[in-house]
């Protein structure tokens, strides 16, 4: 979508050729000297020589199968049937090409085959960047362009503008335009925006928006969106997917902003929302850094209505679910660890959520947790070890956990060896271990988990050994 033109302005000089086809014509410029017929009434003297006229920084090679015509007149080239303009990076083929040099413009469009359907659209590229539309015109000097009925593909999304200027620094400006996956030219569902900014390589701004399907307008808006161009890790705003089902009606995915925080940490904010009223909210996070840890969390939340209000098949539902995993570089640290995998949440998550769908996991009638750190104290016989596990039936609804479950360690140590550290008799040969362990034990269900009735029927206890 980036129309570059880096035209300087210049007068462009061609030959009228009768043959029926053609080769390609370089075209350069030379230097003009034009002088003054002196003024007989005026005896001032004035400048009579004019600038010479600038260069263009390459070749202009232009070609056409039909007809390549100078219009003497009107100083104009004209191009026509398989026309085909290159001139540095930017090569630009039509139907019809029109190359004024009075004002510095080109003009290109389709022309209409015997039904009178438009074929030879106007194709523009430069570089790796491609464009189709209905016809183009842009100016040499100002490097300014004015586009109709834009076609391009971004990323796998196709956009289509009305009218699209681009301005001398490369922005781009397009009213009335749409964003579809789909590959139709009259696509079955799309999104439309009134206006849309584009810097090249940097950005992507859009005003509100509305999901369209089969040409009908949904319920579903977008304030704004930003979208970044910028290759890396960038901030920026996510734009969603959409469709529709059943119960719940039309729906936007998956959009929502995601944050580079920093080379360490991301963060991204998702949001569903369906014309019914359900909605649906997800925090994502990954982390790293080298040779110490890494690691992911998730938060998902839905509030669903299934079916329409007064309807003896509607109901409301909500559902979360949490999902966190650690784990620590062995080198790290020798004398501790610590590693987790979280997967918690509504019994029911899994079978009603509308944005996650895993065979395994709708499957699988078991969730299960487990958190663990350990530590040896270095210079002492000690160690201890904490831990929280969790294990739930998605069928009964039923929830077990341990919360937490501690051991503390003494390795055997023997307090009536001599300073030597020589070992004679029995007594300095006797030796003593000693450990402890803790447990909090909890059975509970989904309507309880993590309320005070969770808590009243918990099981602790404490355990001493020592040999």
């Amino acid at each position: 979508m980036i129309l570059a033109f880096s035209f300087i302005n210049s007068t462009i000089y061609s030959q009228e050729i009768k043959q029926k086809s053609f080769k390609t014509e370089s075209i350069k410029l030379s230097d003009t000297l034009k002088l003054a017929v002196k003024d007989s009434i005026n005896t001032i003297p004035k400048d009579t020589i004019l600038k010479p006229l600038e260069l263009l920084e390459s070749i202009v090679e232009h070609t056409a199968d039909s007809l390549i015509r100078q219009d003497v007149k009107n100083n104009k080239v004209i191009l026509f049937n398989n026309a085909h303009i290159h001139y540095k990076d930017i090569d630009l083929t039509a139907g019809y090409i029109e190359i004024n040099n009075n004002t510095n413009i080109v003009w290109a469009k389709g022309i209409k085959d015997t039904v009178g359907v438009y074929s030879q659209l106007p194709i523009f590229k430069q570089g790796t960047e491609e464009s189709t539309q209905d016809s183009i015109s842009f100016n040499f000097k100002s490097e300014k362009a004015k586009i109709w009925g834009l076609r391009t593909v971004q990323d796998g999304v196709f956009i289509r503008g009305e009218i699209t200027k681009k301005e001398n620094d490369s922005t781009v400006f397009i009213r009335n335009i749409i964003f579809t996956t789909s590959e139709k030219e009259k696509p079955d569902f799309y999104i439309k925006t009134g206006k849309a900014k584009i810097v090249p390589n940097k950005k992507i701004v859009i005003g509100l928006s509305n999901l369209v399907i089969q040409d009908v307008p949904t319920p579903l808006f977008i304030p704004f969106a930003y979208i970044p161009l910028t290759k890396g890790n960038v901030s920026g705003f996510i734009m969603p997917t959409w469709g529709d089902t059943a119960q719940q009606g039309y729906f936007l995915q998956n959009g929502g902003y995601y944050f580079a925080i920093n080379d360490y940490v991301d963060l991204a904010m998702l949001g569903d929302v369906y014309s019914n009223g359900s909605w649906g909210l997800r925090t994502e996070s990954s982390y790293s850094v080298r040779y110490k840890f890494n690691g992911n969390f998730s938060f998902r939340y839905e509030n669903l209505k299934n079916s329409i209000r007064g309807f003896d098949d509607f109901s409301k539902t909500t559902s979360y679910n949490i999902r966190w995993s650690h784990s620590q570089d062995g080198k790290a640290s020798p004398n501790s660890r610590f590693s987790a995998s979280v997967n918690l949440g509504s019994s029911t998550y899994y079978r009603e959520s509308l944005n996650e769908f895993n065979t395994n996991s709708f499957l699988n009638n078991t969730l299960s947790s487990s958190v663990s750190f350990y530590k040896k104290f270095v210079g002492t016989p000690f160690n201890i070890s904490v831990s929280a596990t969790h294990s739930q039936n998605t069928n009964t609804k039923s929830i077990t956990m341990s919360l937490p479950s501690m051991q503390v360690n003494m390795d055997r140590i023997y307090p009536f060896t001599s300073k030597s550290g020589a070992k004679t008799n029995a007594l300095q040969k006797t030796g003593v271990t000693y450990s402890l362990k803790g447990d909090n034990s909890i059975n509970t269900t989904d309507e309880f988990f993590f309320k005070k009735e969770m808590f009243e029927n918990a099981k602790s206890g404490l355990q001493h050994n020592a040999t």
